[in-house]
């Protein structure tokens, strides 16, 4: 980016503050090889600002932002010309390991086996090198070159020592070697090999899956041919950057071919059914898989990533106090304001009161994490720059919405939880559970019939069965079924003193 201004020392002190504040950016005034016009009375400036995320938005981003950082403190600069240079990536590199070499006097069992301890790392030195990949260069290439130019690579070493040690490679392919023109048709048709080797190595064991979940003739186990032969070729593909054991190619064939088979044919036995279905499920897979990598963009180099171990504590302590009364008030929902029983009056285990709270703290989090996704899209994309006031005003209110939305759903599902319960006690079944509340028909007798009791609201129902949870403390509340106790279900609550009264389970409608 290159910025002009007038020649005063001050304003280009200024200038200079203000743009070098920015993180990743690099001010500097321009020198006779960046060849440009500079006019009498004027001072030209050239930054190189660090920008992340999509390219085509970068260049507009960037220049938000140097408006924005020239605004701050009023410098009256300008920018002239703002241009995209890729950052230069350095070139390839791969890892070479030293490797203690069999002695030669071995024997061919004792070789045998120290070829295969050998690929699979037992004879390593634990001396690793990072080694610049040059094109067109094999395996066998690279490890001579790396023992030519020992001296210059490692510390300490005039030559390399071929009769102790050797040289190892990472697993990996043979790398592609650069053909000298690129419009011919055979290197056009070489770009799409990774596509084509793709495309075949999804649907080759999704092909074989399917036809041993599909089918029920022992027939369907013929299946299993295809990918039991491409375990060499396979192997033998992945591993050909140097010459390995054949029976390691082997099982990194099987690792790769048989992993793959054998997850799409958990997922086509074990997933849902229908061809729509599995496009759902699919769907949702990428879903999370765009609200992973969302979150990712967001939390990257921000305040909160930089902050994260000191933040952790603080958002975690909090949680055993907090679900506990979530829990409570979701309890005291389900108890008092539907069945009209007050919620310290029934024992509930304590934990209990953090499961209930569980799946909407939950929920609230997924949702939260489904709007940072969006965030770190919009960051991706650099709409936090150019949409700023916009992004930070509206995420804070989509977090809001959803707690509500959350609270309100939870609410609704936990007054039809409480509506399930008394409509099974009016039919005379057993009413299902909910999160530790488990109430059961029973029916009451008095201990003394010839003492008079306390009965809030009367009378004691003792001719049919009553809803009953387990007490805490010494009064006793009971939910009545009979209509004639009002319209409204909290209508039906009945208090009495738990020594007055005898429970008996029920065992039909009505209590003799």
């Amino acid at each position: 980016m290159i910025v002009e201004g007038p020649d005063d020392p001050d304003e280009t002190q200024r200038a200079v503050e203000a743009l070098g504040s920015q993180p990743g950016w690099k001010v500097r005034t321009a020198q006779p090889h960046d060849r440009l016009m500079v006019t009498d009375g004027r001072v030209v400036l050239v930054i190189d600002a660090l920008a992340y995320g999509q390219r085509r938005t970068a260049v507009g981003a960037v220049r938000e932002q140097a408006v924005r950082l020239l605004r701050k403190p009023p410098v009256n600069f300008r920018i002239r010309e703002a241009r995209l240079a890729r950052y230069e990536e350095e070139r390839g590199t791969t890892l070479v390991r030293v490797v203690r070499r069999m002695p030669p006097g071995a024997g061919r069992f004792r070789r045998w086996l120290g070829r295969h301890i050998e690929a699979l790392g037992g004879a390593d030195t634990r001396h690793v090198l990072t080694v610049p990949l040059v094109p067109g260069e094999d395996g066998e290439q690279l490890k001579a070159r790396v023992k030519e130019q020992w001296a210059n690579l490692t510390q300490g070493s005039e030559v390399f020592d071929d009769d102790i040690h050797d040289l190892r490679l990472s697993v990996g392919p043979r790398p592609r070697r650069e053909a000298a023109e690129s419009s011919s048709p055979s290197n056009v048709l070489r770009r799409f090999r990774p596509v084509t080797m793709a495309l075949f190595a999804v649907a080759f064991p999704l092909l074989c899956a399917w036809t041993i979940a599909s089918f029920s003739s022992p027939w369907r186990f013929m299946a299993l041919l295809a990918p039991l032969t491409s375990f060499g070729p396979v192997g033998h593909w992945i591993t050909s950057n140097e010459p390995r054991p054949r029976l390691m190619r082997l099982a990194c064939g099987a690792l790769v071919v048989g992993s793959s088979t054998w997850v799409l044919y958990q997922w086509l036995v074990h997933g849902p059914g229908g061809l729509g279905a599995q496009a759902w499920g699919l769907a949702q897979g990428l879903l999370m898989l765009g609200i992973a990598s969302g979150c990712w963009h967001a939390f990257s180099r921000s305040w909160l990533s930089r902050n994260l171990v000191l933040l952790l504590p603080v958002l975690i302590a909090p949680l055993p106090f907090v679900l506990p009364w979530i829990g409570s008030f979701l309890h005291t929902a389900y108890l008092e304001d539907v069945l009209g029983i007050p919620e310290p009056a029934v024992h509930i285990s304590f934990y209990w009161r953090s499961s209930v709270a569980l799946k909407p703290v939950a929920l609230t989090l997924v949702i939260t994490l489904f709007y940072v996704s969006l965030y770190g899209w919009a960051k991706y994309f650099n709409l936090h720059i150019s949409q700023g006031v916009m992004v930070n005003g509206v995420f804070p209110l989509l977090v809001l919405l959803a707690a509500l939305g959350v609270a309100e759903l939870t609410l609704k599902e936990v007054q039809a939880a409480a509506e399930r319960t008394y409509s099974a006690a009016v039919k005379g079944d057993q009413p299902p559970g909910y999160f530790g509340i488990n109430g059961r028909l029973v029916c009451v007798r008095l201990v003394d019939p010839a003492k008079p009791i306390s009965v809030h609201p009367g009378p004691l129902p003792t001719s049919r069965p009553v809803l009953v949870f387990p007490r805490e403390g010494s009064d006793l509340w009971v939910w009545d079924p009979s209509p004639e106790r009002g319209r409204f279900s909290s209508e039906h609550a009945v208090r009495m003193r738990a020594e007055d009264v005898s429970l008996y389970p029920a065992t039909g409608t009505s209590c003799s």
